[in-house]
């Protein structure tokens, strides 16, 4: 009989080929298991998993991350400087299997070494795993085990030591596709094209894309937008984000970015009144990786012409290095050069270092990263600068920060990310999260986010301080939040803030007040609420968003989302909305089928989007995808805006 204590037995194997996890999780409640998901790189924190860091050069920065759940739903990311959050598009060919027994339920892992880089002749790796028992909002870790850590720091992982001499074949991955798509008008065109990978040294690859196709990514969540600036979505494609992690530059929060040098997004999808094309790749390479204590990024795209829109083909370039010191830091440089809208030559250059420890005061986190950027542009035939720092005290119980950054009025990165010129920003981070452990809360959270935005002369352009009196988190999972926000706005010109509404210049000062509502991710069902009222510029606002997600059974999953705001100001009355429908199937953790549907009010286009995708093996994929799009009349007919249907098969070869 096991001990009362004992919650999981993991069992661990190795022969030359792949490392072999085996683990059973004791449960006295078998029946109580949650297990929601099914589908290939889900969210799996919802649900009871576990979950497997691995470090192969012990360097205690980078490695990768695997996770699976009851149902054998697996996903798996990359780490990169000991991030707390992975690269979830990765998608590492293994395999796992999960069941639920008598006893609980148990998990198998297969992890082939080919599908890892490592040092050969390295017999001690990092390794660190974790179990989480969702529904008491529990987790158990093996190494590292504080609050305030996150399993993916890997300078606290352990070590796995004694490890054999594990065979990598040539690192060589040659990865196939062909595709067959029907687009408006009943065209059909057949294509194909390679996707090619080769470890140039044990922790430094080489990747090759030719006549490169996203069919199978999934699309945008639309986004309601009343600021002055340009809303932030994040990169899908899978050739872009496999080892994005060594361009990211320590710039400020990667939650709200409002600095990035290098966006990938740029490359490949230009932007026509306010919606993404899509700009055909002939050709990209890419080398990312490491060397000795260096990380090295190095990427080049070229792109078609398009015509009919007068765009030549473009290339692309963009190269991150740095050098890894101490335990946590770094110091590194990065150059981009190209403009994807084909009207002069751009480039980037820059500098920035990130100082870290996860032993402040005995067991705290504390970083100080700082930057300093220069772009040079062709069209504009001007030239200027960006830099900055933050330092941050991120932990349980107390998260302070600090930030400043100054963005230069011609400062005009073409293949980065830039909402806002000609400022200089102070932000500051204050949370007080106590847990009182007792009346079932879990944790209080006390908030407070004060920042300043001015011009080169430091005069106020805005200011604001989000302030929450009251956060709570039940131990159940649920949560509550008020909010409490004051802001000042100065607009220099007129602001259109919808269509046939614009505000005049002058200066604005209003509070908002806003409640957030969410329920337990654990359960069947999970409602999330968010309300903001009040003042808002010249008159008043009242802006909800909601979303109820339907789980009967790991198979199904089933959403409804809406996002509306209603403005009534001097000037004029207006309203955005957006709704969203989802429906999704899994047969099971290779075969799923997805379902998309959304509309807004201010593309007027209802979107559709259905993709199924078959695993047949790991690395061998079948997808079939159909878009379609209707522009909504102001006679309210719908008219076809796009269609395009694919059918996607591609293949792995590995040597």
């Amino acid at each position: 009989m096991r001990p009362k204590w004992q919650l999981m037995l993991p069992i661990l194997l190795v022969d030359g080929e792949a490392l072999y996890f085996g683990v059973t999780c004791f449960d006295r409640t078998p029946s109580a298991v949650i297990a929601t998901q099914l589908t290939r790189d889900a969210e799996l924190d919802v649900d009871d998993n576990i979950s497997i860091v691995i470090d192969p050069f012990l360097d205690h920065r980078n490695g990768f991350f695997f996770d699976v759940n009851p149902t054998g739903a697996r996903a798996d990311g990359q780490i990169a400087n000991s991030s707390e959050f992975t690269d979830p598009t990765w998608d590492g060919i293994r395999d796992a299997h999960a069941r639920i027994t008598e006893e609980g339920w148990v998990a198998e892992i297969v992890i082939p070494f080919k599908t890892l880089r490592f040092k050969p002749g390295q017999t001690v790796w990092g390794f660190n795993f974790e179990r989480g028992i969702k529904r008491h909002n529990e987790t158990n870790r093996w190494s590292g085990a504080r609050q305030n850590i996150w399993l993916t720091n890997l300078a606290e992982a352990g070590q796995l030591e004694g490890l054999p001499n594990a065979r990598q074949g040539m690192g060589l991955d040659i990865r196939p596709y062909g595709l067959v798509v029907h687009k408006e008008g009943n065209d059909w065109e057949v294509d194909g094209g390679l996707d090619v990978s080769k470890n140039l040294a044990p922790n430094l690859n080489a990747s090759l894309t030719v006549n490169t196709d996203f069919a199978e990514t999934e699309v945008d969540a639309r986004q309601v937008n009343l600021t002055r600036f340009d809303l932030f979505y994040p990169e899908k494609r899978a050739f872009f984000l496999e080892g994005a992690g060594v361009f990211e530059i320590a710039t400020g929060n990667s939650f709200f970015p409002d600095l990035i040098p290098f966006f990938s997004r740029r490359i490949g999808l230009i932007e026509q009144n306010g919606i993404s094309r899509e700009v055909p790749i002939l050709a990209g390479g890419k080398i990312t990786g490491r060397q000795s204590r260096y990380n090295i990024g190095l990427m080049n795209v070229q792109t078609d012409k398009i015509d009919e829109i007068g765009l030549e083909s473009q290339n692309l370039l963009a190269a991150r290095f740095s050098r890894d010191f101490w335990k946590q830091s770094y110091v590194g440089g990065i150059f981009t050069r190209g403009n994807p809208d084909g009207t002069g030559d751009n480039s980037l250059i820059g500098a920035d270092a990130r100082f870290a420890t996860s032993n402040f005061r005995g067991d705290k986190n504390l970083i100080l990263s700082l930057f300093l950027l220069r772009t040079d542009d062709e069209f504009s035939d001007t030239s200027d600068y960006a830099g900055g720092f933050s330092i941050d005290y991120p932990n349980d119980i107390w998260y302070v920060g600090v930030g400043w950054k100054q963005v230069g009025k011609n400062f005009h990165p073409a293949l980065g990310f830039v909402p806002r010129t000609g400022m200089r920003k102070t932000n500051g981070t204050l949370m007080f999260r106590p847990r009182p452990e007792r009346g079932g809360i879990r944790q209080f959270t006390f908030h407070a986010f004060p920042e300043v935005v001015t011009d080169l002369n430091d005069r106020v352009e805005s200011w604001s301080v989000a302030i929450s009196p009251l956060e709570v988190e039940l131990n159940s999972g649920d949560m509550f939040e008020y909010e409490v926000m004051p802001q000042f706005e100065r607009l220099s010109y007129p602001f259109p803030i919808s269509r046939g509404v614009t505000l005049p210049p002058g200066s604005y000062q209003f509070t908002s007040y806003g409640i957030r509502v969410e329920t337990a991710t654990k359960r069947f069902w999970v409602v999330e609420f968010h309300s903001e009222f009040g003042d808002f510029y010249s008159g008043t606002q009242r802006n909800f968003e909601a979303e109820l997600i339907l789980k009967p059974s790991h198979h199904l999953l089933f959403g409804l989302g809406a996002e509306r705001a209603d403005v009534d100001l001097v000037q004029g009355k207006f309203f955005k909305q957006l709704f969203s429908v989802q429906a999704n199937y899994n047969f099971s953790p290779n075969v799923s089928w997805s379902n998309l549907v959304q509309y807004d009010n201010e593309s007027r286009i209802l979107g559709f989007q259905t993709r199924f995708r078959w695993i047949l093996q790991p690395g061998n994929d079948l997808f079939l995808v159909l878009n379609r799009g209707w522009y909504k009349t102001y006679e309210r007919d719908y008219v076809s805006s796009f269609d395009r249907g694919t059918v996607k098969l591609q293949y792995t070869f590995r040597f």
